[in-house]
């Protein structure tokens, strides 16, 4: 498995942009702010990285771009998630990484995004951004902290992370790295395969249900490994 999502990205393959009528997602309209270039751990797809689950040794993957303030985000959280997590994620078919693309028109999407990999260092990201998703009309109301005490999160350090800039700068990074990829919306989704080493893969965009993540994995699953 490709171990630098930055990389794998920037050699993309993206042969067709996969999109249904009527498919819905929040869209930047404004030019993509200008963010530092990722160091090479900043978009690292390891082990250790709290974002991305499922088998190394899959050759299916799935590279997310986010916006914890975006409904559509939500939407993908609650009704695919669960079920594309429980099928092909957490069966080890399926590699899935989360990436930050939080939209200059969501005032809240960029402090959201920080506070997740905040609680992402203190093991609990995942449930933390359910949370926020599930709440996400709360976002201005200064939830953070209040969450972290729900998780039972050292909340001191979970202070401390959120003022460091350098998480500040890794989120913008990532923002920069769809940028750099030709990704304005979230969500989107590169669904792709290995194949002599390289990372192929197509863009999808939009909260698709999860029979079309269904029919698209299970097409690259059936294929012979390379």
């Amino acid at each position: 498995m490709q171990k630098n999502v930055a990389s794998t990205l920037r050699r993309l393959l993206v042969p067709a942009l996969v999109a249904l009528a009527g498919a819905a997602g929040c869209a930047s309209t404004a030019r993509t702010p200008e963010a530092p270039v990722a160091p090479p751990a900043a978009a690292e797809d390891s082990p250790a990285d709290p974002r991305t689950l499922g088998s190394a040794e899959a050759q299916v993957m799935i590279i997310e771009f986010t916006d914890l303030q975006c409904p559509y985000c939500a939407r993908f959280a609650r009704d695919t998630w669960p079920l594309l997590r429980e099928r092909y994620v957490d069966t080890g078919k399926v590699r899935f990484a989360t990436r930050d693309l939080p939209l200059p028109m969501h005032e809240f999407a960029l402090p959201a995004a920080v506070a997740a990999r905040c609680a992402g260092q203190q093991g609990k990201f995942w449930e933390y951004r359910e949370a926020l998703f599930r709440d996400q009309s709360l976002l201005g109301q200064g939830r953070y902290a209040e969450l972290a005490g729900e998780f039972r999160l050292d909340t001191t350090r979970f202070e401390s992370c959120r003022a460091d800039p350098a998480v500040l700068a890794a989120v913008r990074a990532d923002a920069a790295l769809a940028a750099s990829s030709g990704i304005a919306s979230t969500p989107s989704f590169v669904i792709g395969r290995v194949v002599n080493g390289e990372f192929e893969g197509e863009l999808m965009s939009g909260a698709k249900p999860f029979e079309v993540f269904q029919q698209r994995l299970d097409s690259l699953l059936q294929q012979p490994q390379k």
